[in-house]
């Protein structure tokens, strides 16, 4: 079979499974098997693949028509400038969460940074990237094996982060922090999307959190006032809906300045607000 060949076929099986993204999922997965770019996908597209190929790259094409992500597929997602390892004891990184480092590097801390709930280290590793030096960078999570993963993909970049188990500030004592930075559990418990898309193969505790799916912020917000300096910001990624229920959260614990931030597509995503002590 042609290389096109292959490639329209998977397209075809992918977009018939329901997949939205069938036509970059087949070429980022081709690539994958045949080490090609994409301009050589194009280039190479008359040329004979072989069984293993063939073989490799359909048994990946039905996994993908079952709704497993790319993503963990591939190994790897890309997010802000870097290119981050992923598997299934993480969160895939998605665009939504670039909302939240920006929002941080428009306050542009300086001192320590703590990201709570790291996965794959995607936030802290980003605002490290462009802070550098600035910042000293501090990360969590309670799973091991997310933070293997944050720790391989500091490496990869150089970056310096001192990585700890905790369950949100549990391992971090006394210590205080010019920004806390989140993008916590906030699905609802018995939310129907939970079913849908990439969502099932993902880390569940890292999704929900309680009946409205604010469990978790609530304890962040209460706990984070004995961690942030005075002056300090604590910046939280939400759902879309759930704008007005955070910013509560935040002014009922007494932060101040407290505002939401909208994404790309201007749903409310980020609510921030400042320790004033």
């Amino acid at each position: 079979m042609q290389l096109k060949q292959a490639l329209l076929s998977a397209r075809q099986k992918l977009s018939a499974c329901g997949i939205e993204s069938s036509s970059l999922d087949a070429k980022l997965i081709l690539s994958f098997v045949t080490s090609y770019t994409n301009i050589q996908l194009i280039s190479h597209d008359d040329e004979e693949l072989s069984e293993d190929v063939l073989t490799k790259y359909f048994s990946l094409i039905d996994k993908r028509a079952t709704g497993y992500p790319t993503a963990y597929i591939l190994g790897y997602k890309d997010f802000w400038s870097l290119t981050l390892k992923v598997n299934e004891s993480t969160l895939i990184p998605r665009p939504d969460t670039e909302t939240l480092v920006q929002a941080a590097l428009d306050i542009n801390p300086k001192g320590k940074v703590l990201d709570l709930g790291t996965g794959s280290g995607a936030i802290i590793l980003s605002i490290k990237t462009e802070l550098q030096d600035n910042i000293e960078a501090f990360a969590c999570d309670y799973s091991k094996d997310a933070l293997e993963v944050a720790r391989e993909n500091a490496d990869k970049y150089q970056l310096k982060v001192d990585f700890r188990h905790s369950n949100w500030f549990s391992s971090f004592e006394n210590m205080k922090f010019s920004m806390i930075v989140s993008n916590p559990p906030y699905i609802e418990e018995h939310d129907e999307n939970l079913s849908k898309t990439s969502l099932p193969f993902e880390p569940i505790n890292a999704l929900t959190s309680g009946v409205d799916g604010l469990d978790d912020i609530r304890v962040i917000a209460k706990e984070s006032l004995k961690h942030l300096e005075v002056g300090g910001s604590l910046l939280l990624e939400h759902g879309y809906n759930q704008g007005q229920s955070v910013r509560d959260i935040l002014e009922n614990h007494g932060f101040k300045d407290v505002k939401t931030i909208q994404d790309l597509e201007n749903r409310d995503r980020v609510t921030l607000g400042f320790y004033k002590g």
